[in-house]
């Protein structure tokens, strides 16, 4: 009996064995195809090209797509395997890499799997730079592609024109090996998709690609522009978690590492065939740069989280725009809605963060008529993508009249836009002009801002006046656009500050930090010559940290490595009478403030951080007066901003003084309360 069981089972295995192989047999060997090692094998297969070729016989090998249009340009029948795909471009509008649109279709889906903005897609979104590589390059005005596409049933590329203008020269040649059986139902369908973030203000990574199914990653590009022109932002990690995983099993070292190059892309533009640097532009801040993971693919069975910081611990602001290329099997999660044509155009001009936008100002206009406008259609720089249009006529005058201004000191920034229709203007403080802004452009485009230096704020406001003077000649009106105002304050911050540090910041068992809700000793009683155990063991002794001139009191050199922990800082302020001020107060990430013993203000992690970020207003006793920062980190850069609304230099501050035995602040209960900290 377990004789005939054993022959049994054997003779299914060997008609498993032949069926298999007979089925395997029908399946096209596209590496016989691809592998270069293959290549004196002989093919079963037919290499047939679509193109653009003038079919009358003649020269005009284009076709021409209409504004606000698309074409398909392939649209074939499978199965087969897209081996070759060549463009060359006639555009008059200057952000035609941006604003033209890449979309390829597989096997009838009715949402891409490419979706992408055709110069991105190519290796570079800001402006046209040659460079050669085996799957991607432009070269002498052609931009090409030798990524293996397979499809089984239907391959269908679109070209979308949303430049605005007739494209008025498309040309293409695409390359696919009809084969004569089906695709194995391991080989995965490309994929492409662009993402961008034009204000990386944010503490979180970048991400890349975020997606669920069963592929790999085969090839990255990105086009980053820094807010400071410091690329400062090439200090961020790549971090990539794989099928829902927690902790990364890619850590990167840096982004000139990922891309294969170092110290900041020190040696110029160079291309290689797996990495490489296409553009480099110091004056913008600008870099574009590309990795191909060839030898080196990034598997996933269930999802993957390709993520990067924008600068070291998220700490750059930057315009951040990434291309990702990789092969799965489908369906594929949709991807998210793409970002109107304008907003995709590359920045010219950085734009104003904090900044109060025109559309919500009370402007003086008399019987001038103004209208808000949606600026999207032309770019990413207007703050909320509007700005206030004023259809004003020759010699119309209007004004701008801002109340209430707490600060000593401002530098004014006045945001403007230029277009066909747009005048020139005069801009007066008071009676003395300040400046001049010139409006006309052949095309509308953010004009960048007029500044007004130092302006005193004595009476509490200020008014702009802004004449008419005419019009260049080319220009068809005198309209003025105006996008906002921002008001730059000249901050004076606390100089120096007693400081203690680090303590430990336990995770409990939510996931949360402890920090925030257990008391310390500084908390409870202020004892400089007390040395205290830290974190990890440390003696803790109170010190002196003076403020730089920017104003941001950083523990970064205090804590290495980087790590969960609490500081304090402490200050002593002196008023000759009673009154009352403005504590102005920014933290990255969660801070408490204890003023005279009382807990004033508190907010949590979480954020980007700047200075003002958070205000509390507090009442100056006569004679000395407490000021204690509780400040946690949990990850990331770590400090804080402080400073107190003084404007005719009423309070002295001090390290050393303590509070008077007479002084009329009492400690709050809590303080009272036995230590909660152990260790202690």
């Amino acid at each position: 009996m377990k004789y005939r069981l054993g022959l049994l089972i054997a003779g299914f295995g060997l008609i498993t064995t032949i069926l298999s192989s007979c089925i395997n047999s029908y399946k096209a060997d596209i590496e016989k195809i691809l592998n270069p090692g293959a290549l004196p094998y002989l093919k079963d297969s037919k290499l047939i090209q679509v193109s653009s070729h003038d079919t009358t016989g003649g020269n005009n090998d284009m076709i021409m797509i209409p504004a606000g249009k698309e074409a398909t340009i392939l649209q074939v029948q499978g199965p087969g395997i897209i081996t070759r795909i060549w463009f060359r471009i006639d555009s008059s509008d200057p952000y035609f890499l941006r604003r033209i649109l890449l979309k390829m279709y597989w096997d009838n889906e009715d949402n891409p799997s490419v979706e992408v903005p055709l110069g991105d897609f190519f290796g570079s979104g800001f402006t046209y730079r040659q460079y050669v590589t085996p799957y991607l390059g432009m070269s002498s005005g052609g931009y090409t592609c030798f990524f293996p596409m397979p499809f089984e049933d239907l391959a269908r590329i679109v070209i979308v024109n949303e430049s605005g203008q007739e494209l008025k020269g498309f040309y293409y040649q695409i390359d696919y090996q009809k084969l004569e059986d089906p695709i194995s139902t391991d080989v995965g369908y490309f994929h492409a998709y662009w993402h961008r973030d034009v204000c990386t203000d944010y503490d979180s990574n970048f991400t890349i690609l975020n997606t669920k199914g069963h592929g790999h990653i085969v090839g990255v590009n990105m086009s980053i522009q820094s807010y400071d022109h410091t690329f400062s932002f090439l200090e961020g990690d790549e971090k990539v978690f794989v099928d829902g995983e927690k902790k990364p099993s890619i850590h990167g070292t840096g982004t000139e590492d990922y891309f294969s190059s170092g110290w900041y892309f020190n040696k110029g533009e160079y291309a290689g065939p797996y990495n490489g640097l296409v553009l480099k532009d110091d004056s913008l801040g600008r870099i574009s740069a590309y990795r191909f993971h060839i030898m080196d693919p990034i598997p996933f069975k269930k999802s993957i989280n390709f993520t990067i910081e924008h600068g070291d611990n998220n700490k750059d602001v930057a315009d951040y725009s990434s291309t990702v290329y990789w092969y799965q099997i489908e369906p594929h999660v949709k991807f998210p809605p793409m970002l109107k044509s304008g907003l995709r155009i590359p920045l010219r001009l950085i734009p104003p963060t904090n900044m109060i936008e025109a559309e919500k100002l009370s402007f003086n206009l008399d019987k001038i008529r103004s209208k808000v406008m949606d600026m999207s259609d032309y770019g990413a720089e207007w703050g909320g993508s509007k700005q206030l249009l004023i259809e004003s006529g020759p010699k119309n005058e209007f004004s701008l009249s801002l109340n209430r201004l707490e600060e000593t000191s401002y530098k004014i920034r006045v945001f403007y836009t230029r277009g066909p229709e747009y005048g020139n203007v005069d801009v007066f403080l008071g009676a003395e002009k300040v400046g001049q802004i010139k409006g006309y452009a052949p095309f509308i485009q953010p004009g960048g801002y007029l500044s007004i230096p130092d302006f005193k704020n004595l009476y509490n406001g200020l008014t702009l006046q802004f004449a008419i003077t005419g019009k260049d000649s080319l220009s068809g009106g005198y309209f003025v656009g105006l996008d906002g105002i921002k008001l730059e304050p000249k901050r004076t911050f606390i100089q120096e500050w007693n400081v203690i540090g680090p303590f430990p910041n336990k995770l409990k068992a939510d996931g949360s930090r402890a920090g925030m809700d257990s008391i310390y000793p500084p908390e409870i009683a202020i004892d400089k010559n007390q040395v205290y155990p830290g974190l990890n063991g440390k003696p803790l002794r109170w010190q002196v940290l003076k403020t730089p001139d920017n104003g941001f009191v950083s523990f970064d050199n205090m804590i290495s490595p980087n790590q969960p922990a609490v500081y304090f800082a402490l200050v002593y302020i002196h008023s000759s009478q009673s009154r009352t001020a403005t504590l102005l107060i920014g933290s990255n990430d969660a801070i408490k403030v204890y003023y005279n013993y009382n807990k004033v203000y508190t907010q949590r992690g979480g954020r980007t951080f700047n200075p003002d970020q958070g205000r509390s207003f507090i009442k100056i006793n006569k004679g000395w007066n407490k000021l204690l920062l509780k400040i946690e980190n949990s990850t990331g850069r770590f400090g804080f901003y402080a400073r107190i609304l003084d404007r005719e230099n009423l309070f002295q501050y001090d390290l050393n003084e303590e509070l008077p035995s007479k002084s009329p602040v009492t400690p709050s209960n809590h303080i009272k309360r036995k230590w909660r900290y152990k260790g202690f």
